[in-house]
C-alpha cells in the first residue's frame, strides 16, 4: 500500500505543470515603479490614518510598505530591512488608527510563524496622479 501511495505521489509531481517564467516574484523596486507610474511625488508626511474604508496595502520586498488610500499610494522605506521579502508577514500594532513614522513592523515566517526581525517605518511619501 505504501509503494501505491509513494508512487502515486511521485507521479502527481511528475506531471505537475511548471510555473511559467514570467510568473517570477516581481521585486520590490518593481513593484514600486508599477504603483507609482504616472504620478508624483509629494511632501511626506509622518503619519497615515489607516481608518480609510479604501484602503488597500503592498509589501515592497526589500524596500518597505506601500499604502493606497483614495487614489494616492503612501510608500514607507523601512531603513536596513533585508528579511521584507515575498514570503515574509508584516505585523503591526497600532496604538490609534494612525501609522506612523518611527512605528515598528514585525516580520514573521510564512508557515512555521516564527519571528524573523523587525523594520522601523520612515516617512510616508504620497504618490498622486497630476
Amino acid at each position: 500500500m505504501r509503494t501505491l501511495v509513494n508512487a502515486a505521489l511521485i507521479a502527481g509531481l511528475v506531471t505537475a505543470p511548471l510555473m511559467p517564467a514570467a510568473a517570477k516574484v516581481e521585486s520590490g523596486e518593481a513593484k514600486l515603479t508599477r504603483l507609482i507610474a504616472g504620478r508624483t511625488a509629494g511632501k511626506p508626511v509622518d503619519c497615515i490614518n489607516l481608518t480609510f474604508a479604501g484602503r488597500e496595502s503592498e509589501k515592497l520586498p526589500g524596500i518597505g510598505m506601500a499604502y493606497r488610500q483614495g487614489t494616492t499610494w503612501y510608500v514607507s522605506r523601512f531603513d536596513d530591512c533585508p528579511r521584507l521579502r515575498d514570503d515574509t508577514i508584516v505585523v503591526t500594532k497600532l496604538h490609534s488608527s494612525q501609522l506612523c513614522r518611527g512605528d515598528i513592523a514585525d516580520l514573521r515566517m510564512a508557515g512555521p510563524d516564527l519571528p524573523v526581525g523587525s523594520c522601523i517605518f520612515g516617512d510616508f511619501t504620497p504618490y498622486t496622479k497630476p
